[in-house]
């Protein structure tokens, strides 16, 4: 009996050796990569002829060995061991000493990293080990040792005697560590089927010997039956290039797995596997159809000499010089190769993905051209977009990812927009410029529509939004009028801080969306505009500014809209109380004003005096009270009937409208019923 000596603290090996632990069968196809090799030498050295490689793996579990035999089903007794056994070379004299060599590179040239035991014993307590072989002289003799994490890691070495006269290894990975073994699925078809998945390049390059894995009570799986199977004989190729490198890319079926994936490889093993759904979502969450009986799921392998060379250590990643997620690098990332991947499977897959895609925006073309009509333009200009939007967006989903790509088409209009002004001056470019300008102007116009489509989807959806607020709520009550008020312009705000298209002042008058400026629901000693010393708060306070005036200190062109807002059906009106009587409160706002000053658009105080216009717009329900109101302060009712209105010249220059929250609706519905009609959303 000898001993061997490690050349290096073998525990510090395994402490440094990464193995993440959602990975539990790492281990388990390191040992079988290394019975695949043992064959390939027996192979070439001539101890095996074609086809008699074989590869047996025993899943020992938890349990009475016996009893383990006699029950029909017992995959659902958890794994703590793995037997791997192989009539390979076994471990003669060079292959025993890359093994105890820590930074071994004896099998550089077909992909070994010399680290796959560390990584064995990351999930494992001790490997178990058994091997014949033959010596330089031809004679047959055996070796055996246990391999465990400690610093010497070998143990128990000895070279028996009595050997069985067939050469070969076994391998068992004994006593799983708890937080391994609780990631592993303990089915014995499943743990087949990652094996398949893992070494499938193999299969497919018919260069995998006979693999069986088996449990104890002798079910078992031939993995090239499975894959026959499980995963499709028809394998698609196709080769691709990045820079110099060339990568070929095999596309098989997988009858079983339960997701699409993309395998990067490297010598013949998955290295890094990727779901494919989020980067091609036409090939759906789920599998697809090919017959009434089956349904697959794509699985692709990308195979390139440059995998093989940036492989890491533990083989579960790429060291590659451009990282993993950069994708504006000029060196090869895992993000460029990718997206290159991505491209080669759509071209291999383009009919049957064309297909799904046109069926995918053919269901979206009714929810565009009924509810999203601003979109219309983009659909035709950016159509190979859209082609790759997911499917089953909902309306909003769907509003979203349209808005995004507009955006995209906008930006790339303004780029071309500069081009042409540059290409302008190349006059030797005429024809050229001119079929570009075109162009350009074709889709500038469109543009332009998808904006006013935008605008009228807009009116529209507010148009129905105040109609609904309009109505008792949930709790059998109006809303308040703080949120009514909203609709029209965000509350406790001003121009300052809201642009055109986030108010709907329109729904009053189109015209108060021009003004110098607003408030909303502010006091007036709080707006910068306004010098007076009053706490009086309006709803809305509107100022417009003539664009010319003259010297003196107020011009007749200088106008005041001020707007109250009540909560709808509200009838607590009561006559000479500002609290209680809209007429009484807007009154008392005006002589406000009236002793104050605006600051205009250069700066200079404008004294506000009786002859400035003041426009009162009161917006409420005319309930009994209120109208009782209004006829004894001698109103008159709008020509419609709907209103009422009074003009005021004595002491100032007002002129008040009383509106129903019926008549706001219906006169927006009126002003807009053509432009609704026109996009076909009425």
């Amino acid at each position: 009996m000898e001993t061997i000596l490690a050349t290096s603290n073998i525990a510090n090996k395994v402490r440094n050796t990464r193995l993440p632990r959602t990975q539990p069968l790492m281990p388990l196809f390191e040992t079988v990569s290394n019975s695949i090799h043992s064959i390939e030498e027996a192979l070439t050295a001539g101890m095996l002829k074609d086809g008699e490689g074989k590869i047996i793996i025993i899943c020992i579990r938890n349990g009475n060995e016996e009893t383990l035999k006699r029950l029909d089903n017992i995959d659902i007794f958890p794994v703590h061991s793995f037997e791997v056994r192989d009539n390979g070379i076994g471990l003669n004299s060079d292959n025993l000493t890359s093994f105890i060599e820590a930074d071994t590179d004896h099998k550089i040239k077909i992909g070994g990293k010399g680290i796959g035991r560390f990584v064995c014993l990351k999930a494992f307590r001790e490997l178990n080990i058994y091997s014949e072989y033959l010596d330089n002289n031809g004679q047959q003799k055996a070796v055996k040792f246990d391999f465990k994490n400690t610093k010497a890691g070998f143990d128990n070495f000895s070279t028996p005697e009595n050997i069985t006269g067939k050469l070969g290894t076994m391998v068992r990975l004994s006593k799983y560590k708890d937080e391994y073994q609780k990631n592993l699925d303990f089915n014995l078809r499943s743990i087949a089927r990652e094996l398949v998945a893992h070494f499938q390049l193999y299969f497919i390059r018919n260069q995998a010997p006979i693999i069986i894995i088996k449990n104890q009570n002798n079910i078992e799986y031939n993995l090239l039956n499975i894959f026959s199977t499980e995963f499709k004989s028809d394998v698609q190729d196709k080769d691709f290039a990045i820079d110099d490198a060339t990568f070929t890319l095999y596309l098989t079926k997988s009858l079983k797995l339960q997701s699409h994936k993309i395998h990067f490889c490297a010598h013949n093993r998955s290295v890094v596997n990727e779901g494919l759904y989020s980067r091609l979502v036409d090939l759906g969450k789920y599998p697809i159809k090919e017959d009434e009986e089956n349904s697959f799921f794509y699985q692709g392998y990308v195979v390139s000499d440059v995998l093989d060379e940036y492989v890491d250590t533990e083989r579960i990643g790429f060291n590659f010089p451009g990282g993993e997620e950069e994708e504006e690098t000029q060196f090869l990332s895992l993000a460029k190769l990718r997206r290159a991947a991505i491209a080669c499977i759509e071209d291999i897959l383009s009919e049957y993905l064309d297909n799904v895609r046109n069926q995918k925006v053919e269901s979206y073309k009714p929810t565009i051209i009924e509810e999203l009509p601003q979109y219309r333009s983009t659909l035709h200009y950016r159509r190979q977009e859209v082609l790759k939007l997911p499917p089953d967006l909902t309306k909003d989903k769907l509003d979203i990812e349209l808005y995004k790509i507009e955006a995209k088409w906008r930006l790339d209009v303004k780029e071309e927009k500069i081009k042409l002004l540059e290409e302008k001056k190349d006059v030797t470019n005429h024809e050229g410029y001119i079929e570009k300008y075109e162009k350009f102007m074709s889709e500038f116009n469109d543009i332009g529509k998808a904006d006013l489509a935008r605008y009228v989807v807009h009116r529209k959806a507010i148009i129905e939004l105040l109609d609904n607020l309009l109505e008792r709520n949930e709790n059998d009550k109006f809303e308040n009028e703080e949120l009514i008020h909203s609709v029209f312009f965000p509350i406790r705000t001003s121009s300052d801080e809201i642009t055109p298209d986030k108010q709907n002042l329109w729904l009053l008058d189109e015209r108060l969306t021009y003004h110098s400026f607003l408030a909303s629901d502010k006091t007036f000693n709080s707006i910068n505009e306004v010098d007076s010393i009053s706490t009086g708060r309006t709803d809305l306070l509107i100022f417009n500014e003539a664009f010319a005036f003259s010297d003196s200190k107020s011009s007749p062109h200088n106008s005041f809209t001020i707007v109250e807002f009540k909560k709808p059906m509200r009838d607590d009106y009561k006559d000479y109380d500002d609290e209680k009587n809209p007429i009484e409160q807007t009154e008392k706002y005006i002589d406000n004003l009236l002793e104050g000053k605006v600051k205009g658009r250069n700066g200079r105080m404008i004294e506000i005096t009786e002859k400035t216009p003041f426009y009162i717009y009161i917006v409420c329900d005319i309930t009994p009270k209120l109208e009782k109101i209004l006829k004894n302060r001698e109103f008159e009712k709008t020509p419609d009937g709907k209103g009422y209105f009074k003009v005021k010249s004595k002491y100032y220059s007002a002129y008040f409208e009383v509106i129903p929250f019926e008549k706001v609706l219906d006169d927006a519905k009126k002003r807009n019923r053509i432009l609704f009609e026109k996009l076909n959303i009425s």
